[in-house]
């Protein structure tokens, strides 16, 4: 496949690495009897799956974005809610470390909005 068709499925790779963690942080609120944020967790984790399905629909159309920043940008969301998952995993703060997930997750869905015209 064409190098810039495998940047765009590295992009997709990303985002479904988020995905994952979304479910996994879904999973630990609510055994952490944190229910409200978990269904927050979920309406967004179905707002990034709605993203991710109409980019995979169009990956062979061309994106407005450059496909490696769109990589660079979802790793460095990815490292950041890993740290969260840690301090909610350990029972830090676990509402606000959840909240803060949400904004990063909006931040990405956000971005993920503009890279197909």
């Amino acid at each position: 496949m064409s190098q810039e068709i495998e940047a765009k499925l590295e992009v997709l790779s990303a985002m479904n690495t988020t995905l994952g963690k979304l479910t996994n942080v879904q999973i630990r609120l609510t055994l952490a009897g944190e229910d409200a944020l978990a269904e927050q967790m979920d309406t967004k984790r179905k707002d990034l799956l709605k993203e991710i399905e109409t980019l995979q629909e169009r990956v062979a159309e061309q994106w407005t974005v450059n496909a490696e920043t769109i990589t660079d940008n979802l790793r460095i969301a990815n490292r950041k809610v890993q740290v969260r998952i840690r301090k909610i995993q350990n029972r830090i703060n676990v509402a606000e470390n959840a909240i803060n997930i949400i904004g990063h997750i909006d931040k990405a869905i956000d971005f993920a909005k503009k890279v197909v015209v």
